[in-house]
């Protein structure tokens, strides 16, 4: 039986995407035009029902299959995906485009792991074209671990995470803990095997319970 990969699915539901442009473009157009796009009208029936089924989904984990030390550049999409509860990147490159998708799935997240995908906390939590004081917050995400990214700021997108509980850092090239104060409900962090000279901030945290650095 041949094995068909997740990265198959999503390469079709972008040839769906497209033709949903398409026809967009082209409302008056006759059908047979469209229609030469698709080789069977059964995929496409079939290729929808994959789109609501992945609209179901609620955890998804997205690795890459390139050595360690490299960051798979291929854009993601995660439009197709709306209801997500869990995430977890490994090897994407969030830095050089952003996910399609990753925003709008603020009011859904819970937990987000993101390891050796991104060289900014703010390409993860933000939008690069609007200011972090206008930025919606995340305010069901409780875990989340961005270890294992080279990160050296703690920057001010953090302060778009209200709800988080437990948030890992660690293995990363901090020299400074900064913008926590907004971190209310924060229990956990882990800053281990940063580069810290001060901890002055973690005053800022008052229910926080165990730190490691």
């Amino acid at each position: 039986m041949a094995i068909v990969t997740g990265d198959r699915y999503l390469e079709s539901l972008s040839r769906l995407e497209a033709l949903h442009e398409l026809e967009s473009l082209l409302a008056g157009a006759p059908v047979d035009y469209l229609r030469a796009y698709i080789s069977d009208l059964g995929d496409h029936r079939a290729l929808e029902q994959l789109r609501r089924i992945l609209r179901l989904l609620t955890s998804l984990k997205v690795v890459s299959v390139l050595p360690p030390s490299v960051r798979d550049p291929t854009r993601l999409s995660l439009l197709p995906f709306g209801r997500l509860r869990v995430l977890e990147l490994r090897g994407c490159d969030l830095s050089t485009s952003a996910a399609r998708g990753l925003l709008e799935l603020r009011h859904t997240l819970e937990k987000i792991i993101c390891h050796n995908s991104t060289d900014a906390l703010r390409h993860l939590f933000a939008s690069r074209i609007v200011a972090i004081k206008d930025s919606p917050q995340w305010k069901r995400l409780s875990f989340v671990s961005c270890a294992c990214n080279g990160l050296l700021l703690m920057d001010e997108s953090l302060q778009l995470l209200p709800a988080v509980e437990t948030l890992d850092l660690s293995r990363n090239k901090f020299s400074k803990v900064d913008n926590l104060r907004k971190c209310t409900k924060l229990k956990h962090l882990d800053l281990g095997f940063n580069h810290l000279r001060t901890i002055s901030s973690f005053s800022e945290v008052k229910l926080i319970r165990t730190i490691t650095y």
